[in-house]
Order: structure tokens, then C-alpha cells, then sequence
């Protein structure tokens, strides 16, 4: 099985990350841990610029990869699978569903913040979105420090 781990450093991604650490998996299964660093709006007062990034952001990048490590670290010393990480740039429900297809994913794991009401709409739920779009199963990992 090819699972994916989408990660993105909040209290909720990482009991997404013990939730993989902690459950068994066939000797075979693979995973894949993502990151995606995402635009930062900018309102210029005459127009909304949804891409406001550098790519070649090394301080972005370093804090990604530092991030995904300690998550790799996790998993890694409670199983025995090979484990891959990615960093990918633009928006989290875009990439994810995007490498999900291209990868082959069979499974895609992540957290959810638990929002509700007007957090919920001005916010969204990338966990929904994923839900509806997903080209393979999803599981949505809710623990403990769900927001209220």
C-alpha cells in the first residue's frame, strides 16, 4: 500500500504522524510525507495576488525539511518502512490531490484542525476538500487539540 502523509507542522499533523507510528502496516507498505509550503496572499490595494512565494525561499525549504524530518524520525523508530518526503510549493488541497494521482496513493493520512462554524467558512476545511476529491481513501485523523 502507498500512503500518504500530508504534514504541516500543527498539533493536529502530528497525532496524524503518531497515529501512523502507532498502527500496524503490512511488511510491503510505503510512505510518502508531504509538505506544501503555501502562497502567501498579498492585497497590492488594487488587485489580490494569490502567488506571493519565492521558490527559491531556502529559509522556507530548510524549515520544511526540518519539519518533515522530525516527523520522518517518528515513524521511523516504531517501523521499519521506507519512508520518502517531499516539499512541494502552492495550494495544500491542489498538491496533495495532485502528487495523490501522480504517486499512485492508496491511501492518503492526515489531521484535522476540527473547525466549525465561521472559523469553518472564512478558513475552509482542507480535510473536506481532500474527501470530495481524493482519487483513494482518506483517512482523517481528529485528536485531542481539535480547535473549538
Amino acid at each position: 500500500m502507498k500512503v500518504l502523509i500530508a504534514v504541516d507542522g500543527s498539533e493536529c499533523s502530528k497525532e496524524a504522524v503518531d497515529f501512523v507510528a502507532r498502527r500496524p502496516w503490512a511488511p510491503d507498505d510505503v510512505f510518502l510525507m508531504l509538505h506544501v509550503i503555501e502562497p502567501i496572499p498579498v492585497d497590492v490595494g488594487i488587485a489580490y495576488i494569490p502567488a506571493a512565494y519565492n521558490q527559491n525561499d531556502s529559509e522556507s525549504m530548510a524549515r520544511a525539511e526540518l519539519l518533515l524530518q522530525k516527523a520522518k524520525e517518528i515513524i521511523s523508530a516504531r517501523l521499519p518502512h521506507p519512508i520518502e518526503t517531499k516539499v512541494m510549493y502552492g495550494n495544500v488541497k491542489a498538491e496533495l490531490i495532485d502528487l495523490a494521482e501522480k504517486w499512485g496513493a492508496d491511501l492518503i493520512v492526515m489531521g484535522s484542525h476540527g473547525r466549525t462554524g465561521f472559523d469553518r467558512f472564512l478558513l475552509g476545511s482542507v480535510a473536506e476538500e481532500i474527501l470530495r476529491q481524493s482519487p483513494c481513501s482518506v483517512e482523517i485523523v481528529k485528536g485531542k487539540h481539535v480547535a473549538q
